[in-house]
């Protein structure tokens, strides 16, 4: 006979280690795919809204707009796919935002060193300053969306165990 323990079996540190590695891995991954997705979408939205307001006379205007549509991947793309992943699985708002915005940014940065060399990049102060600022306003977005993400998926645990107590 067996004697049966109510005690739960803690998960081995390889399991937590390999949980962890998943969880790394798609927010590199969705960094990534918001990148390339926010990229799409701006060119789009580029040529549409150019096509409607034609050429923009001020020069920070047009800086500020083209900033705007460039890095709609960090402004709503990835904020989508953070409360997406917050609702659906547990992780911790600040890694995902901070992991998921590096690596599509660091993708940005690679791809664009590889068509235009680093050269452009590190002659104009102002683009840096700009990619770092937006870089931090869409972690705080993602950040804030990921935590929408996880509130939502404990209303609807809480609202699952009242059905379930209930019944």
């Amino acid at each position: 006979m067996v004697a049966m323990t109510t005690e739960a079996k803690q998960p081995s540190a390889f399991t937590r280690v390999e949980g962890a590695a998943r969880h790394t891995v798609m927010q590199i991954g969705l960094g990534v795919a918001a990148y390339v997705l926010g990229s799409i979408f701006a060119s789009g939205a580029m040529g549409r809204i150019s096509e409607r307001v034609g050429l923009i006379d001020s020069e920070a205007v047009a800086f500020v707009y083209g900033w705007v549509i460039q890095r709609l991947w960090l402004f709503v793309v990835l904020p989508m796919f953070g409360w997406a992943a917050g609702r659906f699985t547990e992780l911790r708002s600040l890694r995902f935002a901070v992991t998921a915005a590096l690596s599509g940014e660091l993708f940005a940065l690679l791809l664009f060193s590889a068509i235009n060399g680093l050269d452009p990049l590190l002659e104009n102060p102002g683009e840096l300053l700009a990619r770092g600022v937006t870089l931090l306003l869409g972690m705080a977005v993602t950040l804030l969306a990921v935590s929408s993400g996880r509130r939502a998926a404990a209303a609807a645990q809480a609202e699952a165990d009242a059905i379930a107590v209930k019944q």
